[in-house]
């Protein structure tokens, strides 16, 4: 298999950008449901299911409704689904411990379906359940660096250390 340090410079760059581009729409997408819910658990709750005993007038009032709630996972859920094949797909090519790149994309895409679901399980099951979106918001940026990191580590530093130990050539 063609691995990552074995590319060529064109196709380092060309999937150095990707990389960092998804990175940086997950961060984003991370900020702007941090900007529009809030980070602790109370804040998402009382922004899906309402408040109407709060005496601060800027937040809302009222539940979300069923179309709102489900705009915020359908978005989650492509968002996700999209970064998780560019990272998965790229991250397989790694020389990574093969343990180590699973539990990241299989972390990811778990974080994916907690962030797709969590919406609608705060709106509609438990207000409890508001941590598992504020654990997401702050996870899936971390997992996104992390493979990103080690994609990068390996096009561009391993690249300089010269041909590595293939056992698949010693036979």
């Amino acid at each position: 298999m063609l691995t990552l340090h074995r590319l060529n410079l064109g196709y380092r760059v060309l999937y150095s950008g990707v990389l960092l581009f998804m990175t940086a729409g997950t961060v984003a997408h991370g900020l702007h449901q941090h900007a529009r819910t809030g980070l602790a658990p109370g804040d998402v709750a009382a922004w899906y299911r309402g408040n109407a005993h709060d005496p601060d007038p800027a937040r809302l009032l009222f539940p979300r409704p069923f179309e709102e709630v489900l705009g915020d996972a359908w978005l989650a859920l492509t968002t996700h689904t999209l970064a998780l094949l560019i990272f998965g797909a790229i991250l397989a090519r790694s020389d990574a411990r093969p343990r180590l790149r699973a539990a990241l994309i299989a972390g990811y895409a778990a974080g994916g379906i907690v962030a797709a679901a969590a919406p609608i399980l705060v709106r509609y099951v438990s207000p409890a359940l508001a941590w598992a979106d504020s654990a997401t918001l702050l996870a899936l940026p971390l997992l996104a660096a992390a493979m990103t990191s080690l994609a990068l580590r390996d096009m561009w530093a391993r690249r300089r250390a010269g041909p590595r130990y293939d056992p698949a050539r010693t036979l």
